[in-house]
């Protein structure tokens, strides 16, 4: 198969290395063949980092880089095109003397007056003679393809894309080689447990490379058979993770990177004129990026050789051409496959030596064994006793020639399989001369014997560890495939990620209620529903929320956008508005966040979680909208069963000025709003304690503050309290500030809100997009410790942050913390004993054999009618079994019939909860079973188990004044 380069074409690093090293044609985009081989072809002979080789190995590479690119160019010279394809195609390669001067060196070969080498020839030819040979023909080049040609730093690249393919292949093999070592030094496992590489130490390249490990050493008999007096020994192979892990997040990231150079170009050939001309620098940071990360792979695969006993490779490649400047580069590749090839040989070589001491000394023991059976039967014999065990033999004088032959067969017969017997006796017991190695590290070394039966020679080692072997049956992939057959067969230990979890069908079901009730307050109030992807552009994202910034989940750079997991769905929907035209809207959005927040379980606090926010965006009369939101609030979590709950309600403004008062400086009132939002989990010498230490503020500011913001109460009189103290003086914003909340106080009173609500000049939510009242509910009556359940505010400029015109919308939104009602509704479900309740209406039963069918009609009609029915997936399924299961799913209705009553054509209805039957006629089953009150799919009765939960609330409310008196 050819590579085809062209407008839209990438090119991989699989077929990159084709290209490169296995001669592999080219062919343009839009024609059916590539031009025919014309010179004899070279292919890679696996001596990497030596002399001109490795200069011609880089020049084909930067060729490829120079054509794809240019391919992609629009208005490219196509006649110039077609000759760098075709010199890639004839085995020529152009000689370059430095990466600086690559551009220029290319210009006068195509012109005729550079050199280069011709297939597998080790000498330079003058360009034009090469073309001759290859039936080609110099090109007169116009100014613009010079700059063109020369704008590019296709030698660069086209180094990055080989040393991107050796590390992506070489990086896959380290802990395959590892493992091995460990089996030869008999290094203990234990190094590699989670306590170590998941909870103390949690970065993920680290973690892989433990998991993997312990994958390939799961039931080694040999790991840990070292001494712990001389585990100091094993330091190399114990730390391996640690070297091995962040090589490979390096590695990864780099060949992505380069893998985005290889198919990057210019947009137009007036591009390098412009002055936006590609330098390089991508590629060459890459580049060091990988030598770096091999370097210090090739020095643990060294330290792990010692540990085992072996010779560390000490091989150094010159580059004997111009290109030497690259020798740190591009001979760390050899470097490492030196170094991994050594450590392979020393384990492969310990582990037989080990066997064939265990195997002698098996032998030994099994001699000594039978020397001393035999003394002890002599010694029996001697004394005329009776021998030890059974005689060897028996008087056979009677015997013919052919019986006694077949006698003494027998006999030999039964002390063969008497000493094999033995021998896995003492093999069992420890003993034998087979000890196992791990799953993984078995297939490892077979593969390895099975591909060379000189694996003990560096060259056969290094020819299995190829780096640029892209068969299916490479070490590289092999090793892949290994770790992959080791996870799926149950090796492998699923579990949940850190802070997420799963659901089962009874709490889907509560979500699913919760949701409903949710969606309909929001929709009597006229929201209107969206939904924004769950990733944004990270710029977009950070300095928005404070000191929380650093809970955001940034995505792996995989070239392009850099994006990250959106921590709320205010900022997205600020974005939203932004981009378009929509004037005032009442919005909701019912979606999941994320955050790298500590999870606590108990307080339904995790790093994956719903949020239900309503916003209106818009111009209207001051605190309407405010008043509104804050009703919305109270409407959803009165119709929850969460219980008693408050909502502490401050002013952003009124914050501010009571810094400006107590004297905090203005660059430290973001940091200091912080600390004030934790009285209520912390107390004021704590928070003080913070403020003066950690935030740097005056101590007499600290306390000034503490003069404002321990008040909270009943807001008219808390308000009325304020105004009459003349808390504020004259502060200009802190008394526009109070009239704003005077007047949301009157309209939450007319709304029926203000009973929920308490003035708390604490609160001060930590988030930086907050410009006037903010408010935070939570619940008051004790029973479940899950903090904040909703919070929100007036956000008035963080649109603006977003329109290209700065254009402001104003905003006010409320966020349900619904995962928080969740752990509530789902710790009372399970109090009452109700977690298992279904959303089926009725469960068909039938008596009798042959009557699935029946049954199945039945369904029909009721799933017709809207009504959630079930019946058993078994022929002939026992009447009792089926009575239990409903009673057990909690099913209210049932239908029952038996050959009898499909006869009369009629069933029976059984109300199961109030333990009453009644028979009807088929047709009439639908209108008695909601005549019953059988609910339909969907409908308002399906929300029975949040009216169990509220009535649950009703009476522990009106129980506890009785308990009080």
């Amino acid at each position: 198969m050819s590579v085809t380069v062209g407008q839209g074409k990438k090119v991989t690093l699989e077929e990159f290395v084709k290209v490169t090293f296995y001669s592999q044609s080219v062919v343009l985009a839009g024609t059916e063949t590539g031009p025919a081989h014309v010179g004899g072809l070279w292919k890679w002979n696996g001596n990497v980092g030596t002399g001109e080789y490795t200069a011609k190995i880089i020049a084909r590479a930067g060729l490829l880089c120079r054509a794809s690119s240019y391919a992609q160019v629009r208005g490219a010279n196509q006649v110039v095109l077609q000759l760098l394809v075709a010199l890639l195609n004839s085995n020529i390669t152009p000689a370059f003397s430095t990466f600086e001067n690559a551009g220029a060196e290319l210009v006068s070969f195509i012109t005729g007056n550079g050199y280069g080498y011709y297939g597998d020839s080790e000498s330079t030819t003058s360009s034009f003679e090469l073309f001759n040979t290859a039936n080609l023909a110099p090109l007169k080049l116009t100014v613009e393809d010079t700059e063109e040609l020369q704008s590019y730093p296709f030698l660069t690249i086209g180094l990055g894309g080989i040393l991107a393919a050796a590390s992506s292949n070489l990086i896959r093999m380290v802990d395959s080689v590892t493992a091995l070592s460990c089996e030869a030094a008999g290094s203990g496992v234990e190094a590699y447990d989670a306590a170590n590489f998941e909870v103390g130490r949690p970065h993920r390249g680290q973690m892989q490379s433990a998991s993997n490990l312990r994958l390939l050493l799961d039931g080694s008999k040999r790991i840990g058979t070292v001494a712990k007096d001389k585990r100091c020994d094993m330091v190399s192979l114990q730390s391996a993770p640690q070297s091995t892990g962040p090589s490979r997040d390096v590695i990864l990231t780099a060949v992505k990177s380069l893998e985005i150079e290889l198919n990057s170009f210019e947009s137009t050939v007036s591009t390098a004129k412009a002055g936006t001309a590609f330098d390089g620098a991508q590629a060459s940071l890459a580049i060091q990026t990988l030598s770096s990360a091999l370097n210090v792979l090739a020095g643990a695969s060294g330290a792990r050789t010692a540990a085992v006993g072996g010779a560390i490779s000490t091989d150094n490649i010159e580059l004997t051409s111009a290109t030497s400047s690259v020798n740190d580069t591009f001979c760390q590749v050899s470097r490492l496959l030196n170094a991994l090839s050594a450590e392979l040989i020393a384990s492969l070589s310990a582990l037989s030596n080990r066997e064939a001491d265990e195997a002698a000394a098996l032998l030994k023991k099994m001699e000594l064994a039978e020397q001393s059976k035999a003394a002890k039967e002599g010694d029996a014999a001697a004394k005329g006793g009776k021998p030890v065990g059974k005689p060897e033999t028996a008087d056979d004088s009677n015997l013919t020639p052919e019986q006694r032959a077949r006698a003494e067969a027998k006999r030999k017969e039964k002390a063969d399989k008497a000493a094999a017997k033995s021998a896995a006796k003492e093999q069992k017991k420890g003993g034998g001369a087979v000890v196992p190695l791990g799953a993984g590290s078995t297939l490892i070394r077979a593969y390895i014997q099975k591909r060379s039966a000189d694996c003990l020679s560096l060259e056969a080692m290094q020819n299995i560890l190829n780096p640029f072997d892209l068969s299916e049956d490479s070490f590289s992939a092999y090793c892949t495939k290994v770790l992959e057959q080791l996870n799926s067969g149950g090796k492998f230990k699923p579990k949940i990620a850190k802070g997420a979890r799963d659901f089962g069908p009874e709490q889907m079901r509560i979500r699913e209620q919760a949701f409903s009730a949710i969606r309909r307050v929001f929709k009597r109030h006229g929201g209107v529903e969206i939904d924004t992807p769950v990733f944004e552009l990270k710029e977009l994202l950070t300095g928005k929320y404070g000191e929380d910034s650093k809970l955001i989940y940034d995505l792996a750079d995989q070239g392009g956008e850099l994006l990250s997991l959106r921590y709320d769905l205010t900022v997205p929907f600020a974005r939203f508005l932004a981009m378009r035209s929509v004037g005032n809207i009442k919005r909701f959005h019912i979606a999941k966040v994320y955050r790298r927040d500590q999870p606590q379980a108990a307080r339904g606090r995790f790093r994956e979680f719903y949020q239900c926010d309503f916003d209106i965006a818009g111009s209207f009369s001051p605190m309407v909208a405010d008043a509104e939101v804050i009703t919305v609030a109270t409407e959803i979590l009165t119709d929850l069963p969460v219980g008693k709950f408050s909502i502490k309600l401050n002013h952003r403004k009124l914050l501010d000025a009571i810094f400006e008062l107590c004297g905090v400086p203005a660059d430290k009132f973001r940091p200091i709003c912080s600390a004030v939002d934790k009285l209520d989990k912390m107390s004021w010498e704590e928070v003080k304690k913070e403020m003066v230490e950690e935030k740097g503020l005056a101590p007499e500011s600290a306390d000034k503050i503490a003069n404002f913001v321990l008040h909270s109460g009943e807001p008219k009189e808390l308000w009325a309290k304020f105004t009459e103290m003349k808390l504020f003086g004259d502060h200009v914003q802190a008394n526009a500030a109070m009239a704003e909340l005077k007047l949301l106080f009157d309209y939450l009173e007319a709304m029926g809100s203000l009973q929920y609500v308490s003035f708390d000049m604490s609160l001060a939510r930590g988030l930086d997009y907050y410009t006037g009242v903010i408010y935070e509910a939570v619940l008051i009556d004790g029973s479940v410790a899950v903090g904040s359940i909703a919070a929100g505010g007036r956000y008035d400029n963080l649109v603006g942050m977003f329109s290209p015109a700065g254009v402001q919308t104003p905003c006010v939104g409320v966020s349900i913390g619904i995962e928080r009602v969740f752990a509530i509704m789902e710790k009372k479900a399970e109090e009452l004993n109700i977690m298992q309740t279904t959303g089926i209406q009725v469960y068909i039963a039938s008596i009798g054999a042959g009557l699935i069918g029946e049954r199945m009609k039945v369904a029909q009609a009721l799933w017709q009618a809207n009504i959630a029915a079930e019946y058993p997936h078994q022929d002939n399924p026992k009447f009792k079994k089926q009575l239990d299961e409903a009673l057990e799913r909690g099913i209210p209705y049932m239908v029952v019939f038996g050959t009898e009553e499909l006869a009369r054509g009629v069933v029976k209805v059984k109300d199961m909860r109030q333990h009453t039957e009644v028979e009807v006629a088929r047709d009439q089953l639908v209108a008695t079973l909601l005549a019953q009150g059988c609910g339909l799919a969907g409908s308002g009765s399906d929300m029975e188990f949040l009216d169990a939960l509220k009535a649950s609330n009703a009476t522990a409310e009106a129980a506890a004044p009785e308990a009080e008196a």
